[in-house]
C-alpha cells in the first residue's frame, strides 16, 4: 500500500525546510563578514526571498504536524537542540577572537530569528522527517 498524500508531502517540507534553515542562515554570515558598502544589493534582496520562503515553509510545516507530535519527536528535537546551542558559546569566541572585524547587527539579529525559528520548528520537523502521516 502506498503511503498516504501527506506523508510524502510532510517529508518534503521538512527536508526542504532543513535545507531553507542552512542557505537562510548563511546569508547573515556572509552579511557580517562583508563591509556594508561593499554588499551587493542583490545578497539582500536573496536574503529576504530566502528568509520569507523558510518561514511559510515552517509555517505550513507545523500546520501539516502539530496534530500528530509525539514525546519521541519532542525528545528528538530536543537533543538536536543540545547541538544547535552550541552556537552561542561558539558565537562568544568568536566575538573574542573577531570581534572588531564582525558587524554584530547583522550578524544577531539575523542569527537570532533563524534560531528562535528553528528551536520553534524541530519538533515539526521530527514528525515529518519520522513519516508520521497527518491523517
Amino acid at each position: 500500500m502506498p503511503p498516504p498524500p501527506t506523508l510524502g508531502r510532510n517529508r518534503s517540507l521538512g527536508g526542504a525546510c532543513i535545507a531553507l534553515f542552512t542557505l537562510s542562515t548563511a546569508f547573515p554570515i556572509i552579511g557580517s563578514v562583508i563591509r556594508t558598502d561593499q554588499a551587493p544589493r542583490w545578497l539582500g534582496v536573496a536574503d529576504v526571498a530566502v528568509a520569507a520562503a523558510l518561514v511559510c515553509v515552517a509555517i505550513v510545516l507545523a500546520s501539516q504536524t502539530r496534530r500528530t507530535l509525539t514525546d519521541r519527536n519532542r525528545l528528538t528535537a530536543f537533543y538536536a537542540t543540545q547541538a544547535v546551542i552550541f552556537a552561542i558559546p561558539a558565537l562568544l569566541a568568536l566575538f573574542f577572537l573577531a570581534g572588531g572585524r564582525i558587524n554584530w547587527d547583522v550578524l544577531v539579529v539575523g542569527v537570532a530569528w533563524r534560531g528562535w525559528l528553528l528551536l520553534y520548528t524541530l519538533p515539526h520537523i521530527a514528525a515529518a522527517l519520522a513519516g508520521q502521516s497527518t491523517e
